[in-house]
């Protein structure tokens, strides 16, 4: 078999002669860190984009104080926490 890398190389070099029940957990703990780390870390990466593919640029032409003044007027007092304290 014809190695790409240096480092395929050196690891084939490294796991050659040891046992076959070593070979078997190492191969289970390269899965392992295909399945769990590299390709959930590029989905995730993936599913980031395209959330803020969806999210557009907020517009709003009115000024922070009147952005924060209409927030203010359109809160509601409640009195849910009288019972409370």
């Amino acid at each position: 078999m014809q190695t790409k890398t240096k480092q395929e190389e050196e690891i084939l070099k490294e796991i050659r002669d040891l046992p076959e029940i070593v070979q078997e957990k190492i191969l289970k703990i390269i899965h392992f860190f295909r399945s769990e780390i590299i390709e959930n870390q590029s989905s995730e990466e993936k599913a980031t984009l395209e959330f803020l593919s969806i999210c557009g640029t907020w517009e709003d032409n009115r000024t922070i104080e009147n952005q924060i003044k209409e927030i203010y007027s359109s809160r509601k007092s409640t009195n849910r926490t009288e019972k409370i304290f």
